[in-house]
């Protein structure tokens, strides 16, 4: 999913599963409806391109869910 520039996640959506969007190069931002829960384990890993992520606090995040926190901005 090199291509994948964003992603739109309908408030119908509670979990993101592991390794969902896994290498999505071009992914630069996500915003995370508070339906979402639960991000599963690996989930944006390999995403060099993501610099900003919007999520509600109560979301719990797996292991490695964003390894690479230093690039992102954190809204809430």
């Amino acid at each position: 999913c090199t291509g994948l520039t964003s992603v739109t996640i309908p408030s119908s959506v509670t979990t993101i599963g592991e390794r969902a969007f896994w290498g999505c190069t071009g992914l630069t931002g996500v915003t995370i409806p508070s339906s979402v829960t639960t991000i599963g384990r690996g989930a944006f890993a390999g995403c060099t391109g993501l610099t900003s992520v919007t999520l509600s606090r109560k979301t719990g995040l797996g292991l490695f869910a964003f390894p690479d926190w230093t690039r992102l901005t954190y809204r809430d």
